[in-house]
């Protein structure tokens, strides 16, 4: 992550008081990459992948071809994407919005030399108090599959034999990112791009797995979060940001450190 080492263990040294004032409760901080305080857009990495606030609209629903809906009441929400059914998490049933995706239909992003797959996140909040357009993004792991209707995910380990692993946004530690449903119109358009290297996608397996969970401790609270990948003609193009901003990267990264906060979570 481009977060500076000296900014890590500040948030480490952060968890331990933390520990200390809950009179040695077990405490877990998760280092955010806050994508709500600009400016527009915004955007860092975390293990190698690129995360930014899009400039794409609108990408509401029929759309954006997404490739896995997360449609729930609860505050703490997860899914996946596949062809199998009954469907394991909380991911909308219609195969419309919840579907298999072969890395062969993905197009790649070059980005500073660089080829990525370029993945888009839409996801819906209300706006009635004064934090309840924000959500955290918790999880990311995204595997390749031997099928397209592969059941029984286990986060971490994705599905045993039959997946390997690509991308995980706690492979070194635990992060996440901090979203603002009102940056970008509010519904209808979407919320962040995720690149991640178009390298980590070798090997025979083609069905592509994205797992994610949101809520901890900014709660889902209406609507449904989408991802969609860049692929095929109903796709819309693809973004690519001005020139100038992917070249601000770098410099993003390095505010990156400015941007780490901590939460708390007592189990």
């Amino acid at each position: 992550m481009t977060f500076g080492k000296r900014a890590r263990l500040a948030a480490l040294a952060a968890a331990a008081v933390a520990v200390t004032a809950l009179g040695g409760s077990k405490v877990q901080a998760e280092t955010v990459l806050n994508l709500t305080d600009g400016p527009f857009p915004d955007g860092g990495t975390i293990n190698g992948a690129i995360y930014t606030t899009n400039v794409q609209r609108p990408t509401g629903s029929g759309v954006i071809d997404s490739f896995v809906r997360i449609q729930t009441n609860n505050p703490v929400e997860k899914g996946y994407n596949t062809d199998g059914r009954p469907l394991q998490f909380d991911e909308n049933n219609s195969a419309t919005f919840t579907h298999s995706l072969d890395k062969n239909d993905l197009q790649s992003t070059n980005i500073g030399g660089v080829d990525y797959y370029q993945f888009l996140l839409d996801i819906n909040q209300n706006n009635s108090g004064p934090t309840d357009h924000l959500l955290n993004l918790n999880e990311v792991e995204i595997y390749l599959g031997d099928a397209p209707n592969l059941l029984g995910f286990t986060p971490g380990s994705g599905f045993g034999i039959h997946s390997t692993s690509v991308y995980d946004i706690d492979a070194v530690s635990d992060n996440g990112v901090l979203l603002d449903y009102n940056l970008n119109s509010g519904s209808g358009s979407g919320d962040m791009y995720l690149f991640v290297k178009t390298s980590l996608f070798a090997g025979a397996n083609k069905w592509v797995y994205l797992y994610s969970s949101f809520g901890v401790p900014m709660e889902n609270n209406d609507g449904y979060e989408e991802w969609a990948a860049r692929i095929g003609p109903n796709t819309p193009p693809a973004v690519p940001l001005p020139a100038s901003v992917w070249g601000g990267l770098t410099l993003l990264g390095l505010l990156g450190a400015a941007k780490i906060r901590s939460r708390r979570q007592s189990a």
